[in-house]
């Protein structure tokens, strides 16, 4: 009898993986948190400020007559500049609402004193969406553009202190939630056999030569989702291992890493040559020295052939060094992407433009991915079962 062939399966886990479960863990999300958080604590004592903003009552009266249609509750006030703009509240002294003919005093004067806040709230809507990382790496490079050391000292300190202090809120919220639950369908989906379909070269092609060996999730959330599908599989079934590449809430052992991680960025060579001081505080792979999560997922992919399934993560630059090792790899024989998908719209394209940013040899590319018509939308809590 002929030995069979063990292939192994590396799991890539994003954001959109637990939006699929219907978490608010979204970086709009946690925007509107936090300034819930501010707004709520100004209006409870007059005042709220932390290294990011300041927010303070500017009338009591004015916070009492508040009284527009539907936004009578700081949540209901956020939730209007959400849909309307920040730009349309901060700094304004006068408000107006849709259908009502006078304007109102601003109750509250905000002040923003972090030029990345800005930014953020300046992106942040409910017509678009915020990217943090990235919008950190443009200002980190913005700020070595000056001639003098001591400005762009200056300009990245702040800088970094304002990712600093995003980053304890976005764990404060990220506790806030409700990871407890699992959605139908990803039992199967994590835990399917090999498929020979599945891949291009003749070596794969037969199912009786090849099994699924061992399943690899590299789960770049900080959350736990994933492990529900884990702590209950059948021990019959290929091992399932979780690497929290990115850390894991309350774990310090494993903290987490925030940042930027694209060293192929054609910018990125210039910060080598900087004397500025700090610009790799926040480079996310100076970062994976702090455990051996690197190194694992490198000991993984080094193995055996591998196929990657793609769950709910971007693909974007921020995380472009470690994507190009793994997609490029001579050991990754297969991408599977499980796109997002809602009535007519699916984001199975976006997906694998971004995911070309990260091959240089476009012809194996091609190769790897598999085909829309061969591929599967991820399930979704908010689908009828």
């Amino acid at each position: 009898m002929a030995t069979k062939t063990g292939v192994n399966r590396l799991i890539l886990i994003g954001n959109g993986f637990d939006l699929a479960h219907g978490l608010k863990t979204g970086y709009n999300d946690f925007i509107i948190w936090y300034l819930n958080q501010a707004f709520d604590q100004a209006q409870r004592n007059h005042l709220y400020e932390d290294e990011l903003m300041t927010v303070s009552v500017r009338d009591v009266h004015a916070l009492r007559a508040l009284r527009a249609p539907e936004v009578d509750t700081v949540e209901a006030f956020i939730d209007h500049f959400y849909q309307e703009g920040f730009d349309k509240m901060i700094g304004q002294p006068r408000l107006k609402f849709p259908g009502w003919g006078n304007d109102y005093h601003n109750p509250f004067e905000t002040r923003i004193k972090s030029n990345l806040l800005s930014l953020l709230l300046g992106n942040c809507s409910s017509a678009k969406w915020v990217d943090i990382e990235n919008t950190f790496y443009d200002l980190l490079k913005g700020s070595l553009t000056g001639t003098r050391e001591e400005e762009k000292n200056l300009l990245v300190a702040d800088l970094n202190k304002s990712l600093s202090v995003l980053i304890s809120h976005l764990e404060a919220y990220l506790k806030t939630i409700n990871t407890d639950v699992t959605v139908k369908g990803y039992d199967e989906l994590l835990n399917s056999p090999f498929n020979p379909s599945d891949f291009i070269d003749k070596e794969f092609q037969d199912r009786d030569k090849h099994y699924l060996k061992s399943t690899y999730v590299l789960n770049f959330n900080y959350t736990s989702t994933v492990e529900k599908y884990i702590t209950r599989r059948n021990p019959l079934e290929a091992p399932m291992e979780v690497n929290y590449i990115h850390g894991k809430l309350g774990e310090k052992d494993n903290p987490i890493i925030f940042g930027f991680g694209d060293e192929l960025d054609k910018d990125y060579a210039g910060f080598e040559l900087e004397r500025a001081k700090g610009i790799f505080e926040y480079i996310k792979s100076f970062w994976y020295f702090r455990t051996s999560n690197y190194h694992n997922l490198i000991r993984f992919i080094d193995d055996s052939p591998y196929q990657i399934f793609i769950l709910g993560h971007s693909c974007g630059l921020s995380d472009r060094t470690m994507l190009n090792m793994v997609f490029e790899h001579e050991n990754c024989k297969s991408v599977k992407i499980f796109y997002y998908q809602n009535g007519s719209f699916n984001n199975y394209t976006p997906i694998t433009q971004e995911i070309s940013r990260h091959f240089s040899n476009k012809q194996q590319m091609r190769k790897k991915i598999i085909p829309f018509d061969r591929s599967t939308p991820m399930p979704q809590a908010n689908t009828p079962q």
